[in-house]
């Protein structure tokens, strides 16, 4: 019986190409399933042979460690860099987001200015 190695949802393309180049460096047989038309399936790689899956699933958790390791290495100057190219990317996003924030900072605040005036 097929044995899920690695889920595919919300997962960016060149990490799952990573994965299955990975695999295939290893020769492990898998197939892919997408989650269909609704996004409602599940959508991942498998294995069908039970001893190739317990190898795929130990390569992936050692890639996958190594790529948080690489994650935490990010400094807080390299993540500002990447908001901003982000926000001049999509500019609409971005103001959205302000106005959502002061919206909600609004709506949580008033109330205590209110009562701050309304007691003196």
């Amino acid at each position: 019986m097929a044995q899920l190695v690695f889920r595919l949802k919300n997962v960016p393309e060149e990490e799952a190409d990573d994965i299955r180049a990975l695999l295939n460096e290893h020769d492990i047989e898998f197939y892919e399933t997408s989650a269909g038309r609704w996004q409602i399936s599940m959508a991942g790689i498998w294995v069908r042979d039970k001893d190739q899956a317990q190898q795929a699933k130990a390569l992936i958790a050692e890639d996958q460690s190594a790529r948080a390791a690489r994650a935490q290495n990010i400094s807080a100057r390299d993540w500002l860099v990447g908001f901003l190219a982000h926000a001049r990317q999509n500019p609409v996003e971005f103001l959205f987001t302000l106005v959502a924030i002061a919206m909600v900072l609004s709506l949580t605040l008033i109330p205590f200015w209110i009562g701050q005036n309304l007691a003196s």
